[in-house]
């Protein structure tokens, strides 16, 4: 049986306290039967990798980074497949559309975009924590008219690894996609 994809996303400049949220984040989705994907670099991907390979539940395989360039040791050495897109931000396209949920912890203007993709594509998305960032911006709002549910969060990690258990599905491309 095929795991799910998680992705965390989050700001390479990310605070202490965005650091520690991703790592338990990255712990709970693989101890809830994760695979975790993210953006391959420092901050909190690096963390939610790191958190990953700290679960009892790890295997390998179980940590992925999307790379904006196409240079592998870019990668967070807690990346057990590198993916070197040499895409620069269009790789965000790749890290959302292959998850089946979305957890953004903090998050500048990178993450920004990369919750409006997912807000596109029909990707449920949780919030972690309520640090500074546009995750806590955003939390509990909707971006447009487009959908009809909301950004779930602020939430604790553990919460929202179990919440996202329940939410990711197969989820389908939004009709204007498929």
């Amino acid at each position: 049986m095929r795991r799910p994809l998680a992705a965390v996303i989050g700001s390479t400049r990310a605070t202490e306290q965005q650091l520690a949220l991703a790592h338990e984040l990255g712990t709970a989705l693989v101890d809830c039967g994760f695979r975790v994907v993210t953006g391959g670099l420092g901050g909190v991907m690096d963390a939610a990798l790191r958190g990953a390979r700290a679960s009892s539940r790890y295997q390998s395989g179980d940590t992925l980074a999307v790379l904006p360039s196409y240079r592998t040791h870019d990668a967070s050495d807690m990346a057990d497949v590198v993916l070197c897109t040499g895409m620069n931000h269009a790789r965000n396209t790749i890290l959302v559309a292959s998850a089946s949920v979305v957890l953004a912890v903090g998050g500048r203007s990178g993450t920004l975009g990369e919750l409006a993709l997912a807000w596109e594509l029909g990707r449920p998305i949780l919030c972690v924590g309520d640090s500074e960032g546009w995750a806590t911006r955003l939390a509990g709002e909707g971006l447009d008219d487009r959908r009809t549910d909301k950004i779930h969060g602020p939430l604790a990690p553990c919460e929202a690894a179990r919440l996202a258990r329940t939410l990711a599905h197969d989820v389908p491309a939004p009709p204007h996609f498929a």
